[in-house]
């Protein structure tokens, strides 16, 4: 197994997480928690750290949802190392967990700013898209009008030749009575 390995009783006892909490972390945040031949859990230094690491992002107020994003986020595989570089059990008033808290915040201040550019590029793609949309429906709606044009000047031309054709024939009507 080679380096510090811990039970599950023990990481139950030093995160202050129950079994059934860690088994949900397990599956919630992807946590790949090595077993033995009998398929029990044993924990590593680096299982142990990530514990350590999402109880001190819930303290400070982050959703599950945005832990498992911190997680997935490759540039934390260094701070989940500093989380607890010696054993200690977690009380959340250290003082030397401090610089972890500013590391965190400037990565996400980075995404944020990265979040925020790509909500403008799709705010214009969509402005762009909107007005394509909206040139197009007004071409079209131009064109029907332009349609509805040539039909009623036809329609008004019909309706010329049959006023001519009637009194045509109402005027035939009228003489032979005479």
């Amino acid at each position: 197994m080679g380096g510090i390995t811990y039970t599950f009783k023990d990481v139950c006892e030093k995160t202050g997480y129950k079994a059934s909490v860690i088994r949900y972390y397990e599956k919630e945040f992807n946590l790949n928690i090595p077993r033995d031949v009998n398929g029990r859990r044993f924990f590593t230094q680096k299982e142990f750290d990530k514990l350590i690491f999402i109880r001190q992002l819930q303290q400070q107020g982050y959703t599950n949802g945005q832990i498992k994003k911190i997680l997935e986020d490759n540039r934390f595989e260094g701070l989940q190392e500093i989380a607890i570089a010696k054993d200690l059990t977690f009380d959340g008033n250290d003082a030397s967990l401090l610089p972890l808290s500013q590391n965190i915040i400037k990565i996400i201040n980075e995404k944020l700013q990265e979040i925020n550019c790509n909500i403008n590029e799709l705010n214009k793609n969509i402005s762009s898209k909107e007005r394509d949309v909206l040139i197009s429906e007004n071409m079209k709606l131009k064109m029907e009008l332009k349609q509805k044009s040539y039909e009623i000047i036809e329609l008004k031309e019909k309706l010329k030749y049959e006023k001519e054709r009637k009194k045509g024939f109402l005027s035939k009507i009228f003489k032979k009575d005479k």
